[in-house]
């Protein structure tokens, strides 16, 4: 029995996770050595302290481990165990910053059906937090290459002439939903409208190039918005084009650097701007598709207020005759 007992006890200390032990009244019975380096609390002062004494754990609702409503009293009220995947233990003796964990609280029945105390089990998540947000911040840095490695080819072949135009009708239709559907991922916390009538004509240019045109406004629209403000897309016809809004909320642009906003590899001397990653070839290469499709672009713009870019093209039927497929290089 005394074996038995000291194989429990050395089990409960090398426990790899936090472990506090407590009774019915939510009294600390024993705290094991991971429990100690995660609360600060040594095993002896906690000891015959209430939980709510050495632990404060909340949910990321801000419910409280140790509260009337909180995982511990419940797991002793109901007889069942509670896990909580994501929480934060704030630290009382310290001033450091919480720590990401999950926990589980298991009651304890030693006689009969109601729990006579409960053992609550800490998990300290931040290594695999850490590991996640590892793998984010690749996986964000390879698409931001893959991005520049895109643009420099798409500037590349624009500025040796080698894009070749093959101007036909275009659905509007079909290339805007298809464009809104590729942005709305990247909207974190924005909100897009799209407005597309649906009588709108068909425009005389290339579905794949008008894409590429609309998707680089609405991206650069997203990267210089806040979250919770508003893109608008919209499109309009008159009796010689159609046009295509992309207006935003966001930084806007100073009044300065208008002029060379879509010069290669031109980014504004703007602290915001300068937050913000870019390659400073996507207007530059907004501007050259939309002349490659015979059409204009522009743009008017209040800093802090937002940015309007308006896209020009001609209706189909209202171009003579199509153009045959030819090599265009930007002017």
């Amino acid at each position: 029995m005394a074996r038995e007992r000291t194989l429990s006890e050395q089990a409960f200390e090398q426990f790899p996770q936090a472990l506090i032990l407590v009774d019915r009244e939510t009294t600390v019975l024993s705290l094991n050595a991971v429990g100690e380096r995660l609360t600060g609390w040594a095993s002896r002062d906690a000891i015959g302290r209430p939980a709510a004494d050495i632990l404060e754990v909340r949910t990321e609702t801000g419910v409280n481990l140790c509260a009337p409503n909180g995982a511990l009293r419940r797991a002793l009220r109901l007889g069942t165990r509670i896990n909580t995947h994501f929480a934060y233990l704030f630290r009382l003796r310290t001033s450091d910053d919480p720590v990401r964990v999950s926990y589980s609280v298991s009651p304890i029945r030693l006689k009969g059906k109601t729990p006579d105390a409960a053992v609550i089990i800490i998990h300290d998540v931040t290594p695999e937090l850490e590991t996640i947000e590892l793998l984010q911040d690749l996986h964000g840095q390879a698409d931001r290459m893959e991005r520049l490695i895109g643009d420099i080819l798409a500037v590349s072949r624009i500025d040796s002439g080698r894009i070749s135009v093959d101007l036909s009708r275009v659905d509007i239709g079909s290339v805007v939903g298809h464009v809104c559907d590729e942005v709305r991922p990247m909207l974190n916390g924005r909100s897009l409208k799209c407005r597309v009538p649906e009588d709108l004509p068909p425009v005389m240019g290339e579905a794949r190039k008008l894409h590429q045109i609309l998707v680089n406004l609405l991206t650069n629209a997203i990267k210089y918005s806040e979250p919770g403000t508003q893109i608008t897309f919209n499109t309009r016809a008159d009796q010689s084009a159609v046009r295509f809004e992309v207006s935003d909320q966001g930084v806007g642009i100073r009044k300065e650097h208008m002029p060379r906003l879509f010069e290669k590899f031109y980014r504004a001397d703007d602290p915001i701007v300068r937050r913000t990653s870019g390659t400073g070839l996507g207007l530059y290469i907004v501007r050259s598709l939309v002349t490659m499709l015979g059409g204009q672009v522009h743009v008017r713009s209040r800093h802090g207020k937002g940015t309007v870019f308006t896209v020009i093209l001609p209706r189909a039927e209202a171009t003579t005759r199509t153009r045959p497929r030819v090599a265009v290089g930007a002017q």
